[in-house]
């Protein structure tokens, strides 16, 4: 018996198709990988403003405000509460753009989409700010006439970090490109 005869078999005694998708565990297993990428979005957003924020205080306290101090600890300083600042207001915006999102199967599929691609984003922008934080500890190394060892502590921490949000930034696309094939298999409906 040929595949096409078993399904006109199959569709006359049930009265339904053969291949159905189940619309509600396809919602829920959608919400939940939605509700996967908030999750990490939001711890992630939350430690790099503590860990910026928590840097920045600490390099204001290693350096007391006298004659003499140094100048770059001052100005990473201020570069850390720059960045404080950006992740706080890109949060801010991210809020306000998930509530664009219905609740539906296609509302949270673009909500996952588009919190992976602030992920992916973030970690690029956190990346590249290494160049900058690593020219300033530099040079402070080097007015503090410390330059060898700060460089190689600066080097080792800051290729270690650099590795570490590159698997992140891999682990994001990867999950952004999931998502994106999923979307492009209901719109097709394949």
């Amino acid at each position: 018996m040929e595949f096409d005869e078993m399904k006109k078999i199959w569709d006359a005694q049930n009265n339904q198709p053969l291949y159905v998708i189940d619309e509600k565990a396809l919602h829920n297993r959608i919400q939940s990988k939605m509700n996967t990428v908030v999750r990490l979005t939001n711890i992630g957003d939350w430690l790099l403003i503590v860990i910026f924020f928590g840097t920045g205080i600490v390099l204001l306290g290693s350096n007391p405000f006298k004659p003499g101090a140094n100048i770059f600890l001052y100005l990473e300083a201020a570069w850390m509460f720059a960045i404080v600042v950006y992740l706080v207001v890109s949060r801010i915006r991210r809020i306000k753009a998930s509530r664009q999102f219905d609740r539906s199967i296609h509302g949270d599929l673009n909500h996952a989409i588009s919190l992976a691609s602030y992920q992916m984003r973030l970690s690029q922008i956190i990346r590249w700010n290494f160049l900058p934080m690593g020219a300033i500890m530099i040079f402070s190394g080097w007015e503090a006439g410390k330059l060898l060892r700060v460089s190689v502590v600066i080097l080792v921490s800051y290729s270690l970090a650099f590795y570490v949000t590159s698997k992140g930034y891999l682990a994001n696309k990867r999950r952004k490109r999931a998502l994106q094939v999923l979307k492009e298999k209901l719109e097709t409906g394949n």
